[in-house]
């Protein structure tokens, strides 16, 4: 029984898990030691992001495809699988995002967020009401707070932010996945209301 658990999916899951850990790990490592006098990784932090992020994530995706086959047609739960994919990406770009950064705080913001959205990916296709309303809102919020650290300086953030590529992508995928989990319980909220019975006609 114990062995059936063991597939290859998700030795490709695991895989490209590592990797995206790893790589969030050597990033945060890169950003917080960088004040310390230590040596730096020259262009390391490029190899990182045009390597190991785009691998690791498409382990991901075709681990969970083997394990999860229903992904590649199911219809009825499309929205759901496309809630998946997108998770797994938001999670890697914020491994990405981990390089751009140098306040410790937010660094350590992502390495929490970005394990997050990978358990998400891993759990929405079947999560209850509750918890895709709680994705919905985390996604309306990280777009919120992305579009205010660019027009205000918080009090505890000493670097300046602006507008870059990855972020905007980032913020792209995090407002298809609002809009694919609201529509998703806009259509389970109406599936699940009771119709209005007509009144019975004599003859």
């Amino acid at each position: 029984m114990g062995a059936e658990r063991y597939t290859s999916g998700l030795a490709f899951i695991l895989a490209g898990l590592g990797i995206l850990f790893v790589t969030g790990a050597f990033e945060a490592e890169i950003v917080l030691t960088s004040g310390l006098g230590t040596p730096s990784y020259l262009g390391a932090t490029d190899l990182v992001r045009l390597s190991a992020v785009p691998w690791g994530l498409g382990l991901l995706f075709f681990g969970y495809a083997i394990d999860h086959p229903e992904v590649l047609w199911d219809r009825v739960r499309g929205r759901r699988i496309l809630a998946t994919f997108l998770l797994f990406a938001d999670g890697a770009i914020h491994i990405v995002a981990i390089g751009e950064h140098v306040e410790s705080i937010i660094v350590a913001f992502f390495l929490v967020l970005a394990p997050l959205e990978f358990i998400g990916g891993f759990t929405i296709m079947r999560a209850s009401r509750p918890i895709v309303w709680a994705w919905l809102l985390a996604a309306l919020g990280l777009i919120g707070l992305y579009i205010a650290s660019r027009l205000v300086v918080f009090p505890f953030i000493s670097q300046q932010y602006v507008f870059g590529p990855v972020g905007l992508v980032s913020k792209i995928i995090e407002g298809v996945l609002a809009f694919a989990l609201a529509q998703e319980l806009w259509t389970t909220s109406v599936a699940r209301s009771p119709r209005a019975v007509r009144p019975a006609t004599q003859s």
